[in-house]
């Protein structure tokens, strides 16, 4: 029988298009409850706080931790670059249980770093989680979260003695009991860190590697078409970032790197990311098969167990700041990452295995707290060049 044609509106790009406009959906969702109803929230708990008879919640005794909770709101590259911290705790308090709250989509970053058990999403089942802090009782409550009010909720609702935030937002100060300092131009990592000094623990911030033994596996098809494509040589594996329009640099652009890769040092390329970005990844594998064939695409075909495992066997990871470039340079991966309206010092890893890229612009960066500033021209990203890209590329690969 012949085939149908397609609908309007189908097939993978459509659907694509789809999962992530319900993830921003969810996203701006969740932030407007928080606008609307969490300011009330922090004021009610506070008047509960209050009352007379209520316990004062004085710091508690660090010397018998059963139980800690940490909060972490927010997307993949803010989870990745606090795993270093998570790890810290555990081996400061080495008998003690941890809980990570978290939004679902980071719960296969957990699962990837071994911790996913950990995890417990509150946009999954919120009655459930406020059922759950209702009748555990924590020792240790560490909101990781920069400015929003329901984390301070939560990690008030645990019952936790010691309850540690940053202070930058004055309506939920009052419920921590230890207040740090957040500098917006510091590099998140070591922002994390402040957060637990006050439970004693110091030490150098590492994210470069700390995934790099993580137990990960290509499945077999992938493996057998990287075999089939490159042989030995050497590959990138490049990351088109259709999630942030903000953050995006065109197909072509992408294009004809992937071309000069190809043509002056004999290394192939991978596109990965997820389904969000599988139209990207087509139009510029589409682009590059038109002078060779040392590409291939799999974003939007692996999870991110899959390409984690991919971008290990990478001989280097190329694209716009993101989750999976954080995710790169734990895995170890050597990486050039493109800044455009976020700040390439506060999220940016240079080392010399790892470069950025970025375009000096007077309004750059733009982006706060996952908000950016409307553009028409996107100056920051348009302006950064193939060379640019590939002169750091060769730098790295020096290395």
């Amino acid at each position: 029988a012949p085939s149908r044609p397609a609908r309007a509106g189908s097939g993978p790009a459509a659907g694509a298009r789809r999962v992530t406009r319900l993830s921003s959906l969810r996203t701006r969702l969740l932030r407007t409850v928080d606008f609307l109803l969490g300011p009330a929230a922090c004021a009610a708990l506070r008047c509960l706080h209050r009352l007379p008879g209520r316990d004062a919640s004085p710091p508690g005794d660090l010397s018998d931790v059963r139980r800690i909770l940490v909060i972490r709101p927010g997307g993949m590259g803010d989870m990745i670059v606090l795993l270093p911290v998570i790890e810290m705790l555990r081996r400061r308090f080495p008998d003690a249980s941890v809980t990570l709250i978290c939004e679902k989509r980071n719960m296969e970053v957990l699962r990837v770093a071994g911790m996913g058990k950990l995890g417990m999403p509150y946009d999954g089942n919120p009655m459930g989680l406020l059922l759950h802090l209702a009748r555990t009782k924590y020792d240790i409550a560490l909101d990781t979260e920069q400015f929003h009010h329901f984390s301070a909720v939560f990690g008030f609702l645990s019952g936790a003695g010691t309850r540690i935030g940053f202070k930058i937002n004055p309506r939920r100060n009052p419920l921590y009991t230890h207040l740090t300092d957040y500098a917006l131009g510091g590099p998140e990592g070591q922002e994390f860190m402040k957060l637990v000094q006050p439970l004693g623990i110091e030490g150098e911030y590492g994210l470069t590697g700390i995934l790099a033994e993580a137990d990960l596996e290509l499945p077999t098809v992938f493996r057998a078409r990287l075999t089939k494509t490159f042989a030995d040589r050497p590959f990138a594996a490049v990351h088109p970032c259709g999630y942030t329009p903000q953050k995006r640099w065109p197909a072509d652009a992408f294009a004809c790197l992937v071309r000069m890769l190809r043509e002056k040092h004999g290394i192939g390329t991978v596109l990965v990311g997820g389904r969000g970005d599988r139209s990207a990844a087509e139009s510029i594998e589409a682009r590059a098969k038109q002078h060779h064939d040392d590409v291939l695409s799999c974003a939007g075909q692996l999870g991110l167990s899959g390409t984690a495992a991919l971008i290990r066997r990478a001989d280097v990871f190329i694209g716009p700041d993101s989750g999976l470039a954080h995710l790169a340079v734990a895995l170890g991966t050597r990486t050039v990452v493109l800044f455009g309206p976020s700040d390439h010092r506060k999220w940016g890893t240079e080392q010399p295995r790892h470069a950025i890229v970025r375009k000096e612009m007077p309004c750059a960066p733009c982006s706060i707290f996952g908000y950016h500033k409307p553009c028409r021209d996107r100056g920051c990203m348009t302006g950064i060049t193939p060379e640019d890209v590939l002169a750091k590329v060769e730098a790295v690969m020096g290395q």
